[in-house]
């Protein structure tokens, strides 16, 4: 029987032997040659390190003197050789030996033979060792192949955000690592994700019917379960079916496998728990038809580690999903808001345009010569019509910066500015206020929409001219800072100031300082449509302010150097 057994070892397995008797060399090389083994002698003075490594053997045979003659050189040569460690050896006991075995040459033998030395039970021995290597080989193997699977499977589950592409990565992947003929995942109801139930029958096996996946109405059975499971970081086993038999600790039956096609197979399988945090979420039903699935120890840590992926990759699905849903919502409520302003403007300066048209027509005598009182009076409506009108404008702007992007182009600041306060001269004489303009004389370039920067830099002008006391002034001024590639507008006022608890919110649509409601009326919006260009220019725009002393407003923009001004 033992020569049969040996005869099957792929032609031979190899087998070094060493022993300080050039005779007892030849005896077991007799003995492992007739049982069908390819054996190696190395004689007294030969190096043993050498013939192993030259021969790559399967098993080492060495008599206990030698043995101890290189236990002390051991350490040293497995350090640089550590594949040699896995190397089986069988020590030979010499003739009358009756002492135990030093524990220093003990902890590397995986046999010992006793003398006199049996054929019959050398063969078996070097036979059990040689096998009880080579499985642990292949499980070594295997145990590669299944990190290398689950790895896959867990980057793939990583590289989506959508839940019905991972389980569909997931199912088939364990399916196959672990040899499985069907696996089912099931998700109950949880706030953190959405729940559903999939199945997998190995395609490979075209007999086989696919099992139906696990509904909602399972669940309630399947909590407790996920619930111990998930305690004790264990996995389950079970056997349902007519040819099924039960054995003590495994989990119950699930309702689902004892249901119409299901319920008349005989399945096997193993269970564990789905989740994150202290709760878990759903189960994984691991299920074979013809023996009794179990996990390895390697086997269950790798499922659990790519459950765990699946688990971290569900729950997030499920944010991006409501978050996605958010935005989508809030993509829809800005929508509304831009059409409800937009009609809103349409409808209000179609008649502000026929009552200016009027009021310059009656103002021009068209229908006759009015009394000085009527005149001063519709005067005053004709300033007011002129601020409303300016009103829906910057509703207007507000509304069309949050939507659209500015066209970008070389835009010349130093020029504009001066443009800018060439207008303004007529506004703040009418309240004699002195306009100061401090600026470079060399154009400085920034990239942008004219007309927006435009815009902007006007309000914030008017807003220092409006909020100036008689007799007040406000600044203009233009630093250029080309090593740290940015321009820099300050607008300087003297007037009433802000109140510092007011600054925070002086850019916030509709928004108005304590000190100006006081002071003049208006809407709040010009700022915060100055501040949306300003940001869609990549630049940025800050308040100084101190209440009773005057407002200094900072407006930082990149510069676009050597660009020609179109």
């Amino acid at each position: 029987m033992e020569q049969d057994e040996a005869a099957g070892n792929d032609g031979g397995a190899l087998a070094v032997v060493v022993s300080a008797s050039a005779q007892d060399d030849a005896a077991v090389d007799r003995v492992l040659t007739e049982g069908g083994y390819r054996a190696r002698t190395v004689g007294p003075g030969a190096s043993v390190l050498d013939a192993v490594l030259d021969a790559a053997p399967d098993l080492l045979l060495v008599d206990l003197p030698t043995a101890l003659d290189h236990v002390d050189s051991l350490p040293d040569v497995l350090t640089r050789y550590p594949a040699l460690a896995t190397l089986p050896v069988i020590l030979l006991l010499p003739e009358g030996w009756s002492g135990e075995i030093p524990e220093a040459v003990g902890r590397y033998a995986s046999d010992v033979v006793f003398p006199p030395v049996q054929p019959a039970e050398l063969l078996h021995r070097t036979h059990a060792v040689i096998a009880r290597r080579r499985r642990h080989r292949a499980q070594r193997a295997s145990a590669v192949r299944l990190r290398e699977d689950m790895r896959a499977i867990s980057a793939r589950i990583r590289a989506t955000n959508d839940p019905a592409v991972m389980v569909e990565a997931f199912l088939p992947g364990v399916g196959r690592a672990l040899g499985a003929h069907h696996v089912a995942l099931q998700v109950f109801d949880d706030e953190r994700v959405a729940a559903h139930g999939s199945s997998w029958t190995d395609p490979a096996e075209g007999a086989r019917t696919p099992l139906a996946a696990p509904r909602r109405e399972h669940q309630e059975g399947a909590l407790p379960l996920a619930l111990a499971l998930w305690e004790d970081s264990a996995t389950g086993t079970f056997s349902a079916g007519p040819g099924a038999v039960p054995h003590a600790g495994e989990v119950p039956v699930p309702g689902w496998l004892r249901e119409g096609d299901a319920g008349r197979r005989t399945l096997h399988g193993v269970v564990a728990a789905l989740g994150e945090g202290d709760t878990p979420f759903g189960l994984l039903w691991i299920m074979s038809e013809e023996q009794p699935q179990a996990f390895s120890g390697v086997e269950g840590a790798l499922t659990q580690h790519v459950l765990g992926n699946l688990a971290h990759g569900l729950i997030q699905a499920q944010l991006i999903s409501r978050q996605q849903q958010a935005v989508r919502k809030l993509q829809a409520l800005n929508q509304a808001k831009s059409d409800f302003v937009g009609t809103v403007n349409h409808e209000l300066r179609t008649p502000l345009a026929s009552i200016a048209g009027y009021l310059e027509m009656i103002l021009d005598g068209v229908g006759g010569e009015l009394p000085p009182e009527a005149s001063t009076m519709l005067q005053a409506v004709e300033r007011n019509t002129a601020k409303l009108s300016g009103l829906i404008e910057n509703i207007s702007a507000l509304s069309s910066r949050e939507s659209e992007a500015p066209g970008h182009g070389p835009v010349d600041l130093v020029h504009l500015l001066a443009e800018l306060a060439g207008r303004a001269v007529s506004e703040a004489a009418a309240g004699r206020i002195v306009i100061e303009c401090t600026l470079p004389d060399h154009p400085v370039t920034v990239s942008g929409d004219r007309g927006q920067l435009s815009a902007a830099l006007a309000i914030v002008l008017s807003n220092a001219i409006k909020f100036t006391r008689e007799e007040g002034s406000v600044s203009i001024g233009l630093a250029h800072e080309p090593d740290h590639g940015r321009v820099v507008v300050v607008v300087r006022d003297t007037g009433i100031g802000i109140p510092e608890e007011d600054v925070p919110r002086l850019f916030d649509s509709f928004h108005r300082a304590a000190t100006a409601d006081r002071a003049l009326p208006g809407a709040g919006v010009g700022l915060s449509a100055a501040k949306k260009t300003v940001e869609a220019h990549r630049g940025s725009i800050t308040v100084e302010s101190t209440l009773d002393v005057g407002t200094a407003v900072a407006i930082t923009l990149p510069l676009l150097e050597h660009a020609a001004v179109g």
